[in-house]
């Protein structure tokens, strides 16, 4: 399986954690604190599904898809490649204003499985960095690929 999560600016956590429950083994799936001291901690069980994986990602994977990625790689459960994502280690409640503007206030933080902050790590950092390409073909893919290939017998 090959999951690109590029230019993926994030999504609904309850999402990301119902596939990443299916996915990985038993442990915690993600981990989050809100400023008022609040924490949150969603584990998965045992049952997950045993295939080969990559995750594709670039420095436009936030959030959800960004710890979607770590959560992969932190179980050893996928290769990454790609280019370093943005670090986004917090989460913002939206207030729509009156004009139709909005004010989106950061209130809390979350982390990866084993608790690292990307945010004081520069991002996930991918297995096999491979730089975009400019015409057709698709070198992240293609290395994505090759990475799969190698470990299946």
């Amino acid at each position: 399986l090959i999951f690109d999560v590029r230019n993926n600016p994030g999504g609904y956590v309850s999402e990301m954690i119902e596939i990443l429950d299916y996915l990985l083994p038993e442990g915690t799936l993600f981990r989050s604190e809100s400023y008022d001291g609040t924490t949150r901690e969603d584990t998965s069980d045992a049952a997950c599904l045993e295939l080969p994986m990559a995750v594709l990602f670039n420095e436009n994977s936030y959030s959800a898809a960004e710890l979607f990625a770590a959560a992969l790689w932190e179980y050893e459960w996928a290769v990454t490649v790609g280019q370093p994502t943005c670090g986004k280690a917090h989460y913002q409640y939206t207030i729509p204003l009156m004009d139709g503007s909005a004010v989106a206030l950061s209130v809390g933080r979350y982390t990866t499985p084993m608790g690292v902050n990307l945010t004081q790590t520069g991002g996930l950092q991918p297995d096999i960095p491979v730089e975009a390409g400019t015409g057709e073909e698709d070198p992240q893919l293609l290395a994505a690929v090759e990475a799969l290939t190698k470990e299946t017998p």
